[in-house]
């Protein structure tokens, strides 16, 4: 077991790296404000979606559209400066504008902007697609999440599942559906003036006044029938993340799902190595928890899950088995391997991936705690005992009656039967004596010998 001190010093040190994260993960947390301009009497509502094709987009879009739906709002206006992102939240999120009862009006924006891969798809299942001057649209070929290419079988059946989709929204909405399935077989990516000459968005315009300008009178397709828009001079509502869409766009980042492991890690790992601590277990727990619920929205590989949870097992059996950190090299390999492979090869499906360097460092940061505490450990076992039975052979005792050879002694106050080891000495009371044997509830002792003052003669000196 470890001493009090080394306890606390283990405790103190783990408080403060687990703090440390949790301060990170707030701070960033905080960088993503939520504010709602209000517009009175005819409006339109206008969204940014300047972030990664995912589920938190996902929500965000479908609460957008909502809001528009129930607010009254002339239209919808999708702000897009994306570089794309995951397939299943893009088909999620076309699958909303197509079904909106409001017209929706995707804008690629800001001058320099683009909407590429997945994103391109989300500008043009708008009704209304417009580009700002100097963008870009397309590239929109599937690809692993690493970037790489996929099997030639797989990747011809989401091309052809892509360019299906790609041009039934463009016939829908009366769009060049020709040209623009090359997004797709070959990657191509056009800028604003050439995809409004060949007919792959409505229209250009430099600023949200003109676009607003220039759709107005224009009629927009909905699942319900033809609506003609009346954007002209109306006011303008900008709707935003709530706190909780930020919150829940900062929880799917895979670099805050993985320290939210490793905090629960950290956590349950300290409380199963010195009980009773109870705060590191319950942020343990709590991380544990919005681990599991942020999982829920990507698409892992669960072959990465399972040695992330094999190098915590490590971490457990490594405090218990005397293996000298053997186990926790074993878990510092296996934490490394299985977070790049559960976060980093979901497939074409997958979204962002985790950063490496994330994962070195908390990997070594996990490989510290455990060597520091084994070691704690390994020094603790090999320091003599000094307490029960063992630790007091050898103590010091005070005689309370002479010890003829029996008698009373006082040990830490409190009153032993005792017996000289030497049955031919004896020990006056009041005399320290050494303990040197137990047995049962008496002590053996013996008589301490403290050695004689010598008188050392003053020097002479003449006078």
């Amino acid at each position: 077991m470890l001493s009090r001190h080394a306890c606390r010093t283990l405790t103190a040190l783990s408080l403060v790296i687990v703090s440390s994260i949790i301060v990170v993960l707030i701070g960033l947390s905080f960088t993503l404000t939520a504010r709602t301009a209000m517009a009175d009497g005819p409006h339109v509502d206008v969204m940014q979606l300047n972030a990664e094709i995912g589920p938190a987009s996902l929500r965000f879009l479908t609460r957008a559209i909502n809001t528009a739906e129930s607010d009254g709002a002339q239209a919808l206006v999708i702000e897009i400066d994306s570089p794309g992102g995951d397939l299943a939240s893009m088909k999620s999120m076309t699958e909303a504008e197509l079904n909106s009862t409001v017209p929706l009006i995707s804008y690629v924006s800001p001058t320099g902007g683009y909407a590429a891969s997945a994103s391109a798809f989300v500008a043009l299942a708008a009704p209304i697609a417009v580009m700002a001057p100097t963008t870009r649209i397309g590239a929109s070929s599937p690809i692993l999440s690493t970037g790489a290419d996929i099997g030639s079988t797989l990747k011809a059946k989401l091309e052809n599942d892509l360019v299906a989709s790609i041009t039934s929204m463009q016939k829908r909405f009366g769009r060049n559906s020709d040209v623009v399935t090359k997004m797709v077989t070959d990657a191509a990516s056009f800028d604003d003036a050439t995809a409004v000459n060949l007919g792959i968005v409505n229209f250009e315009a430099v600023n949200l006044n003109d676009l607003l300008g220039k759709v107005s009178g224009h009629s927009a397709i909905l699942s319900s029938g033809l609506v003609t828009l009346h954007t002209s001079g109306v006011g303008v509502q900008t709707i935003e993340p709530s706190l909780f869409d930020s919150l829940y766009t900062f929880l799917l980042d895979p670099n805050v799902i993985f320290l939210l492991f490793i905090v629960a890690m950290i956590g349950i790992y300290l409380e199963i190595s010195h009980p009773g601590a109870i705060l590191p277990g319950t942020v343990g727990g709590i991380a544990l928890l919005l681990f599991l619920f942020a999982i829920g929205s990507l698409t892992p590989n669960w072959a990465g899950l399972a040695l992330m949870l094999l190098a915590f097992v490590l971490l457990v059996f490594d405090l218990r088995v005397p293996t000298h950190g053997i186990l926790t090299v074993g878990a510092i390999v296996s934490l490394i391997f299985g977070a790049l492979l559960f976060f980093n090869s979901g497939g074409p499906f997958a979204g962002p991936q985790v950063n490496p360097v994330v994962v070195y460092v908390m990997a070594g940061v996990i490989g510290l705690m455990s060597f520091t505490l084994i070691t704690l450990i390994v020094r603790a076992q090999r320091k003599p005992v000094s307490t029960g039975v063992e630790g007091m052979i050898g103590a010091t005792a005070t005689a309370l009656t002479p010890l003829l050879p029996e008698g009373r002694v006082n040990y830490g106050g409190e009153d032993w039967a005792a017996v000289l080891d030497d049955p031919a000495t004896s020990v006056d009371a009041g005399s320290e004596v050494r303990i040197v044997a137990i047995e049962g509830l008496r002590l053996y002792v013996e008589p301490i010998r403290r050695p004689l003052p010598v008188d050392i003669p003053a020097p002479l000196s003449l006078e």
